[in-house]
């Protein structure tokens, strides 16, 4: 794990049309310098995995503002985005699929079969069925770089998120390929093994960052 001494360090490495996750779930779980430090950098092209709360915050919509996103994968229904992504391909997924295939990409399943609820549309005679139930096929999702804010987190990089170790945050730290954490508090003794929601394996770079300008 490496501490950046800047967002433009932070981010270093990620290249246009990287798929970028964002984890949170409102402006106090937001990463927001290392989102600014994204924009900043100028990169385009890019495929953003958030939630609809993150999607609506300012940084995210300032990023989106910039031009630099072209692909969006949101765990929501778009209910209160109204035409906030204007052009940009968006797919809007329920939290728990979007968290089934981040899963999938930390366990290095490159897709999966998932049940169709049966209640919903399915119009594709291709769906495979076994009995009464039919599946879609779901490709993971694997992040080129992961976007997450901790609560805490050690020398070693251990990470205490306040969404827990089987939240969206966590998943996203473990699917993304370069995972940069933004955090106000580095700990210089080690977090106790029940405190640790990601260990510190999965994280690359730590950004300290206080109070938003």
């Amino acid at each position: 794990m490496e501490r950046a001494a800047s967002g433009a360090d932070a981010v270093a490495g990620i290249a246009h049309g990287s798929a970028v996750a964002i984890g949170g779930e409102d402006t106090e779980t937001l990463p927001w310098a290392l989102v600014d430090a994204v924009r900043e950098a100028g990169l385009t092209g890019l495929h953003v995995v958030c939630s609809e709360a993150v999607l609506l915050s300012e940084p995210v919509r300032t990023l989106l503002a910039a031009g630099g996103v072209a692909r969006l994968t949101c765990a929501g229904d778009g209910g209160r985005a109204g035409g906030l992504t204007g052009e940009i391909t968006v797919r809007w997924l329920p939290p728990a699929d979007l968290n089934e295939r981040l899963e999938a990409a930390d366990a290095s399943i490159a897709a999966f079969l998932a049940p169709i609820p049966p209640d919903g549309p399915d119009d594709d005679p291709s769906h495979p069925s076994q009995g009464h139930v039919k599946y879609r096929r779901e490709e993971a999702l694997r992040c080129d770089a992961a976007l997450i804010r901790a609560v805490r987190v050690d020398s070693a990089g251990n990470l205490a998120l306040g969404s827990g170790p089987a939240g969206t945050d966590a998943r996203m730290a473990k699917a993304g390929g370069l995972t940069l954490v933004q955090t106000h508090a580095m700990d210089k003794q080690p977090l106790h093994s029940s405190e640790v929601d990601v260990p510190g394996i999965h994280v690359d770079r730590v950004l300290p960052a206080h109070g938003r300008p």
